[in-house]
This record gives C-alpha cells, structure tokens and sequence, in this order.
C-alpha cells in the first residue's frame, strides 16, 4: 500500500501572494510557454486581480509550505479556480486528496464543481479519473472542465 505523505492546510493571509505568485509562475510557465502562448507579466497581472486571500488555502508539510489552492463558491457550483504544488510534491497524492475532499463536499450540497486547465497539462488525466468532463475540446489553449454531483 502506497503511503502518502500527511499534510496541512490552512486559510492564506493576504500577505502570501508573492509566495502563491511564485509558485503559480513556475507552474504555469512551461506548460504555456509550450503552446507559444507565455507572457509573465500578463500572467502576473491576472493572477493578483484574481487572487482572493479569503478563498486560498495553504498547503503545508512538515511545517513547511508547499503549494496553494483556491476555490470559489457561487450559487451552485464551486470553481476550482487554482491548485498549484511545488514541483517536487507533485504526484503524491495531495493534489489528487485536496480535490477528492472538495468533490465529496460539493457531491453532498449538490453543486458542481468547474475549472479551466491548460490544454497541455499532466492534470487533465487526474481531473478525468475523478470524474471531471472537458466542456469544449477544441477550446485552446484552456479547457474548460466541470464535474456534476451524479457523475
């Protein structure tokens, strides 16, 4: 049996963007740079306007932070609006608990769940298995994804 390594989360402070920024950047950077479609100062400047400390939550393990989510509650639906691990977390299985624990909170208010991913990313394989379904396959260079509460 895979162990997966035990983690913590908690409400980010207003003063950790520059700590999701960074994170955010070195995610998104590759996977959009791949489709000819990178500009960070662009990037950057969507990221703060769409960044809200009061619907982040920090990852932290061993006392360390590690990666940060943020999630978005409107009427009847929750948007997955960013996940985003240090490189070296990823494929542990935080990412894939994190999002589980939203879909059994969602699938028991019976609300959706939405997100957009970049077309190239290794995530779409994992937002599939849980259940997610791409709305428009020719969209480029975002998907956008939505799971239902009955799938």
């Amino acid at each position: 049996m895979v162990q997966h390594p035990e983690f913590d989360v908690r409400r980010a402070r207003r003063n950790e963007f520059a700590f999701a920024e960074k994170i955010y950047i070195n995610s998104m950077r590759p996977l959009m740079t791949e489709l000819g479609s990178w500009n960070e100062v662009e990037r950057s400047a969507a990221l703060r306007r769409s960044f809200k400390a009061d619907d982040v939550n920090i990852i932290s393990l061993n006392g360390t932070d590690i990666g940060w989510m943020q999630v978005s509650e409107r009427d009847t639906d929750y948007n997955l609006a960013q996940i985003h691990l240090i490189e070296e977390y990823c494929g542990q299985g935080i990412g894939t608990r994190l999002i589980t624990e939203l879909l059994e909170r969602a699938r028991s208010e019976g609300r959706t769940v939405s997100l957009a991913v970049v077309r190239t990313n290794r995530a779409i394989g994992l937002y599939e298995r849980l259940g997610f379904r791409v709305i428009d396959p020719d969209a480029t260079p975002i998907f956008d994804m939505v799971w239902e509460p009955d799938s």
